[in-house]
């Protein structure tokens, strides 16, 4: 027969009885996670995108890129250095164009219409929550109005012409990506069209009179190579410490939007890029949603929350005792 606790115990003492009758469970309170809706395309960004002269721009930079350093080489010898540079060349532009899809297309998030009605019940038994001034929605943690696309965006960084759509919860790590294949593109293709720019640079100055003609196929493609070496040096110039702030604004758990503070949804490395790319370290690299990020946008686990969890409480496997009836 069990026994059971005095009936005139204190609290106190009710706790100590309990810890004393069953085994103490010294895991770490856990906190609550929330999973990623399923992809979704977003609204009517094929319209936007048709009109918008920004895809043309980033393909007509891949074929200024594509032309010289592929198709030019397919008239050379080509030696072991040259075919690695053409496969990572590929490898690179295949990723960057998949992120560039899929940042483009993905939707970045809105709240669900099920949260709305959680919380306009929550509204209704006078419970604190936050409208969106621009929209009349209620207004999740971290959620921003984009006034191009006119929605309420969850955790919205900002909205980019160059991928024309909202960057937010669900496809930043898809952005963020086209950033790191896109340097990796332009490193490449750079190191690449160097070397055939000083190969076509000695082939010029071993040329005949006629062969140094302007409009001549080695001017031509000397002039190509050097043009695109400038364009693709710029742009990295440019886009390096662009692909390092967004790096480490992720790596904080922070947006464009909320600026370089204290951020107090800061969770550790590990979990804020989680929140970006999602849980499993190997989805990371690849620009494909798998099971999206981790979390639902609409829930943010914070500094506090954090440590709270990691705090060791000791908790009781069972209640208090049941008197037993058998003796």
């Amino acid at each position: 027969m069990e026994r059971e606790a005095p009936a005139d115990l204190k609290p106190a003492d009710v706790i100590r009885h309990a810890e004393s009758a069953a085994p103490v469970d010294m895991r770490p309170i856990e906190i609550t996670t929330h999973e990623a809706a399923p992809c979704r395309c977003s609204p009517c960004n094929g319209g936007r995108a048709a009109a918008a002269p920004t895809p043309l721009i980033v393909l007509g930079l891949i074929g200024l890129n594509y032309i010289p350093l592929v198709l030019f080489l397919l008239d050379q010898q080509l030696d072991g250095g040259r075919v690695v540079s053409i496969v990572f060349f590929h490898l690179f532009l295949i990723l960057l164009l998949l992120a560039y899809f899929m940042a483009m297309c993905t939707d970045p998030g809105v709240p669900p219409v099920e949260w709305q009605r959680k919380m306009q019940q929550a509204a209704a038994r006078g419970e604190s929550v936050q409208v969106c001034r621009r929209s009349g929605l209620y207004k999740p943690p971290r959620s921003h109005y984009d006034s191009v696309t006119e929605r309420l965006t969850l955790n919205m960084d900002h909205f980019c012409p160059w991928v024309v759509n909202t960057v937010g919860f669900y496809n930043r790590k898809f952005f963020i990506l086209f950033l790191v294949y896109t340097n990796l593109t332009l490193l490449v293709a750079v190191v690449t069209l160097f070397s055939q720019a000083w190969s076509a640079w000695d082939w010029l100055q071993d040329a005949s009179g006629a062969q140094r003609r302007w409009f001549s196929p080695g001017i031509v493609n000397t002039v190509i190579y050097v043009a695109a070496i400038v364009i693709d040096v710029v742009l990295l110039c440019m886009l390096i410490p662009f692909m390092q702030f967004h790096l480490r604004m992720a790596a904080r758990n922070e947006t464009t939007i909320e600026g370089y503070t204290n951020s107090k949804y800061d969770v550790g490395a590990r979990g804020n890029l989680q929140s970006v790319f999602g849980r499993e370290l190997w989805t990371w690299p690849l620009p494909l949603y798998f099971h999206g990020p981790d979390g639902d946008g609409l829930h943010w686990p914070t500094t506090d929350s954090l440590r709270e969890s990691r705090t060791v409480v000791p908790r009781a496997t069972s209640t208090l005792p049941v008197r037993s009836s058998a003796a």
